[in-house]
């Protein structure tokens, strides 16, 4: 578990204008203060996670998030986003690959969720609210997008790259929709991220962040099936599992 101070039940706090909501069914779940002052969450977690984060919120004194910015469609990152879309009355930010008809659409391979996009993102690198750039990394999905915040040079990377123990790791590659694109992704990535990541899953890091992913996108990937990654690594599996179910 990380040793980030818990400032509440939950609430881990990375850097001045950067929080890290843990225990959330699904993903991470990031609460980030712009330059503007404005409040931000990255991600969503899973269905039902909603009032969690909204506990979540209140016990820090958070009363109005501005956006809700989703990494990507799967529905253990979106799930809650509709449900904070009306609490909160924040907008619902996505990439342009994952939005059909102004909605968030999912596919037949991987659950995902359905909810109204109020901004859906270019298919280029854009600042959808001062002081945030929004990357389109496809690959993953098709929307899949890096939001970074660069003057906390703080990285929020989804389902990119994936903090597990004391290194990065790959999605496995059934829960891509490009995994060639993704590696593509990886490999941009690599080259320009900075110091602090806040991913998908996995706990935030720190510093260095940019030198594990490096690190990562130098290591080929791995050979053989994808099954036998699980059967090689279940003590990172079953950690996987238990974020999943929102256990620490």
């Amino acid at each position: 578990m990380s040793s980030l101070p818990e400032v509440a039940p939950g609430v881990h706090h990375m850097m001045d204008g950067a929080w890290w909501f843990s225990g959330i069914r699904g993903a991470n779940v990031y609460l980030l203060r712009l330059p503007s002052r404005a409040h931000v969450l990255v991600d969503a977690g899973m269905p039902g996670s909603d009032a969690v984060i909204l506990q979540r919120l209140a016990a820090i004194g958070i009363t109005h998030v501005e956006a809700i910015l989703l990494t990507h469609r799967h529905i253990d990152h979106a799930g809650g986003a509709g449900r904070l879309r009306e609490a909160l009355g924040a907008r619902v930010v996505a990439g342009a690959g994952d939005v059909v008809d102004g909605r968030m659409r999912g596919d037949r391979r991987i659950q995902s969720v359905s909810c109204p996009v109020d901004l859906v993102l270019p298919p280029e690198e854009c600042e959808p609210l001062p002081g945030l750039l929004a990357i389109p990394t496809p690959g993953h999905t098709a929307g899949s997008t890096v939001y970074v915040v660069p003057a906390l040079d703080l990285w929020c990377v989804g389902d990119i790259a994936l903090h597990s123990g004391d290194r990065m790791s790959r999605p496995l590659p059934p829960s891509n929709q490009d995994t060639p694109a993704q590696e593509r992704a990886l490999q941009t990535l690599a080259v320009r991220c900075g110091a602090n990541g806040a991913p998908g899953h996995g706990d935030p890091v720190l510093g260095g962040f940019g030198d594990l992913v490096r690190v990562l996108a130098a290591r080929p990937p791995a050979r053989g099936p994808w099954w036998l990654r699980v059967i090689l690594n279940p003590r990172a599996m079953a950690r996987f599992i238990r974020r999943q179910a929102g256990r620490r």
